[in-house]
């Protein structure tokens, strides 16, 4: 028997559905991982027999296959280990519930069991959300806003213990502040140095400019230098419109793509 747990992978800031399929049969005791996995992806196998290990699960004389899902697409990163050990668990009978196909499981896992936060989790979030995915299964990280997520329901767990008792039909200790959609949370983006009222004359140039915000609309400007086009430029942010919901998260995924740590303010 095969079992099938979801998760996302990333190809940029593009998300797309995974499946994670487990066969557990006698041989030779190994975990092959099939389906275009890079380094980061292979390594998981000592992450994902430790985690098994925590449930004195006994895989002597087995070999583990792990398929993921499409074949053609290249994967990486570890944030398919929380949905491999779900599968391998639930092949093993450790689960015995049915493990829905609206529901995603991403995180990493430690050798200690903890499910752990990877680069990308966000950008995952928000796929999950495009895709009609109802539930998820994620690691805290206090820089995504979980509470911006509408229609999709997150479970921030710890350890894979607590995925497991959440899926048997035990409830968690909510761990997370009180937020609502509707509490303001500015980005950390710098406010702009110079405002477009402020500048006097360019009548031309600031309709031009006005009309490019209001419509959302490329702008090129040229002339010689001095005449004012820097000027322009650094006043347009001023009367950008604020970001929509959906907008705030992805500028949030870009910086957590590249590596830097801007998120939401406290309240």
């Amino acid at each position: 028997m095969t079992v099938k747990a979801l998760s996302i992978g990333l190809k940029g800031l593009e998300g797309y559905l995974v499946q994670a399929e487990v066969r557990i049969k006698p041989g030779t005791e190994s975990m092959v991982i099939v389906g275009l996995p890079d380094a980061s992806v292979k390594e998981s196998r000592e992450r994902v027999l430790a985690a098994l290990g925590h449930f004195d699960v006994d895989v002597t004389d087995q070999k583990i296959v792990v398929n993921l899902s499409p074949a053609e697409q290249k994967k990486n990163g570890p944030l398919f280990d929380l949905a491999v050990a779900i599968a391998a668990l639930k092949e093993l009978d450790m689960i015995k519930c049915k493990i829905l196909l609206d529901t995603v499981f991403i995180g990493a896992l430690s050798l200690d069991d903890m499910v752990v936060k990877a680069e990308g989790m966000l950008p995952a979030l928000i796929a999950a959300k495009g895709l009609g995915l109802k539930k998820i299964y994620l690691p805290y990280d206090p820089i995504i806003p979980i509470h911006m997520l509408k229609d999709l329901e997150c479970i921030v767990v710890q350890h894979i213990e607590e995925v497991v008792q959440h899926l048997e039909g035990q409830e968690l200790l909510p761990f997370l502040p009180n937020l609502t959609p509707n509490d303001k949370i500015p980005l950390f983006i710098d406010s702009p140095q110079r405002d477009f009222r402020h500048v006097i004359g360019h009548e031309q140039a600031k309709r031009a400019l006005e009309i490019a915000a209001a419509g959302e609309h490329n702008v090129l400007m040229s002339g010689p230098p001095g005449c004012g086009k820097s000027m322009l430029a650094e006043t347009f942010p001023s009367i950008l419109p604020t970001l929509t919901n959906q907008a705030q998260l992805e500028v949030m995924s870009l910086y957590q793509l590249v590596g830097l740590n801007k998120g939401l303010e406290s309240p």
